[in-house]
């Protein structure tokens, strides 16, 4: 399954090609539930090695807890034999994007999370 789903001024560019799901921009839409739901259904279906490359900017509060339910799918699968990893990059000055990937890494317990400063 290839998709992609070009980025606006509030919405992340989403791509998922060969096993590889990418989300990268800025995500603060008004219905992020909306926006999340078939992307979660997209990483729900797939079958086989998943790579997850995250390269968010910025994201408000309803974004979060969409992304975190997302990961949360992606850690499930790693416990059901599926071969998963997250690779999460944020700019050298960006603090607030550092904190809040560390904070997503400690609650994930089985998919490896490689978090990566850029810069830019």
């Amino acid at each position: 399954m290839n998709t992609l789903i070009p980025g606006t001024d509030r919405t992340p560019t989403i791509s998922f090609k060969d096993g590889v799901f990418s989300i990268t921009g800025r995500s603060y839409m008004e219905n992020s539930v909306e926006f999340y739901a078939p992307i979660k259904k997209m990483i729900n279906e797939h079958d086989g090695p998943l790579q997850v490359e995250i390269g968010l900017d910025f994201f408000n509060t309803s974004s979060s807890k969409c992304l975190m339910d997302l990961l949360f799918i992606i850690d499930r699968k790693c416990t059901s034999g599926s071969e998963c990893k997250i690779k999460w990059s944020y700019r050298t000055d960006d603090e607030d994007m550092r904190d809040s990937a560390e904070e997503f890494k400690t609650l994930l317990k089985h998919v490896p999370v490689e978090l990566e400063e850029i810069d830019e």
